[in-house]
């Protein structure tokens, strides 16, 4: 293969190197920028992923962070908040019971469970009944859906020209807690609670926006507004108190990603991520490009037709390899006293009984003349004795 062939395959493995290396940058771009996430996921950095709350107590310490990609259902967790964020407040009417007991159940584990839902910044619109003819038989009452843990939804009046961006304020309902007297929310979206069992921490005129029940000695509380946790609110309004609160005394917090569809994939590269075998991985296929490109690029390239040089490019076997070995040994005037010697040891016993070949064998190691000549006729000689 020619100098230029090779300097073009090595170009175009360069090329193809900074091909992957630019697409493998893109996606890390798009990854570490996390839009790819839903909202109020911790892997998110944008305003509405909740990264830096994560980031936040990684490196405030003293507490034991997770991010959790299995059902939780199926894992055995105690003492421990769990963090449930992003949640779509109609989930409350149509959420299944099996994810309702499964979150009781992780409650009364020992668990604090907090489901925040997405902001609401706008109430739906509302349309008008039509009126209804004098004659018109009343409707019949209809049953209202159930809701998860009772719990009804409402929204808040906005007002005509109003920012969506709005802040609400919140007054504490509980004033026996050591929190803020007041709060400032984004979301319209209130949490009406049945009559028992649950007690409102904040509220708006009445409605409730922040709600908590104990149960064994867990706890659930409800947040109408993600965005408390938002990397956005972390910057711009802060509120610590109540996140401290909302976070409880338990020293392992968990920020679930799996209910927002943020799953762990099973297979060998699962298994090879888990247990840091990407490396081995990335140098086992170095080693094949490798292999497979000496396979397919001789390290020492064939002769050109007009290369003058005869020993490049000639098939080397055990045949030539001996006459190389021979060459380089013994001079040319001594190779045919060196074959007769060589002679009379392999066929020491035909040589003793045959006194012609014994004198013809001797003669060619102390003549002078045509070594060919003489190995020639010693042929001859041996070939009519054998024929006999």
């Amino acid at each position: 293969m020619s100098v230029r062939s090779n300097l073009l395959i090595l170009t175009f493995c360069l090329l193809l190197v900074l091909a992957l290396a630019s697409l493998y940058q893109l996606f890390a771009l798009r990854f570490e920028a996390g839009d790819v996430f839903p909202p109020g996921s911790s892997l998110r950095s944008d305003p509405q992923g909740s990264m830096a709350l994560y980031q936040a107590l990684e490196r405030a310490g003293g507490v034991k962070l997770q991010r959790n990609y299995r059902s939780l259902a199926r894992q055995k967790v105690t003492a421990s908040t769990i963090l449930l964020l992003g949640n779509d407040h109609h989930e409350l009417t149509t959420a299944d019971k099996k994810e309702i007991a499964e979150v009781d159940q992780l409650v009364a584990a020992g668990n604090r469970v907090i489901v925040a839902f997405n902001p609401v910044i706008t109430a739906p619109a509302c349309t008008a009944a039509p009126a209804k003819p004098v004659d018109a038989k009343p409707p019949k009452p209809v049953k209202a859906p159930d809701t998860a843990w009772g719990i009804s939804t409402g929204y808040l009046p906005v007002a005509e020209g109003a920012p969506d961006k709005t802040l609400i304020k919140a007054t504490l309902a509980e004033p026996e807690l050591a929190l803020p007297a007041e709060i400032r929310l984004l979301s319209r979206l209130t949490l009406q609670p049945p009559q028992t069992g649950w007690r409102t921490i904040y509220a708006v005129d009445g409605k409730a926006v922040i709600l908590e029940r104990r149960i064994g000695s867990g706890s659930l509380v409800l947040v109408s507004d993600s965005a408390l946790f938002s990397n956005e609110a972390l910057k711009a309004d802060r509120q610590a108190a109540l996140l401290v609160w909302l976070l409880g005394e338990q020293r392992r917090i968990i920020f679930d990603e799996y209910h927002l569809g943020v799953s762990e994939q099973g297979g060998i590269m699962a298994l090879a991520r888990r247990f840091g075998l990407l490396p081995l991985i990335g140098v086992l296929l170095l080693l094949a490009g490798l292999y497979i490109w000496q396979q397919s690029i001789p390290l020492i390239s064939a002769a050109g037709a007009g290369s003058d040089d005869q020993a490049v490019g000639v098939t080397h076997d055990s045949f030539s390899g001996l006459v190389n070995l021979l060459q380089r040994n013994i001079p040319a005037n001594q190779l045919l006293k060196v074959c007769c010697q060589e002679w009379q040891k392999s066929f020491k016993r035909e040589v003793q009984q045959d006194a012609a070949l014994r004198k013809e064998l001797h003669d060619a190691m102390t003549a002078q003349d045509d070594p060919v000549t003489r190995y020639q006729r010693i042929a001859r000689l041996r070939a009519e004795r054998t024929r006999r």
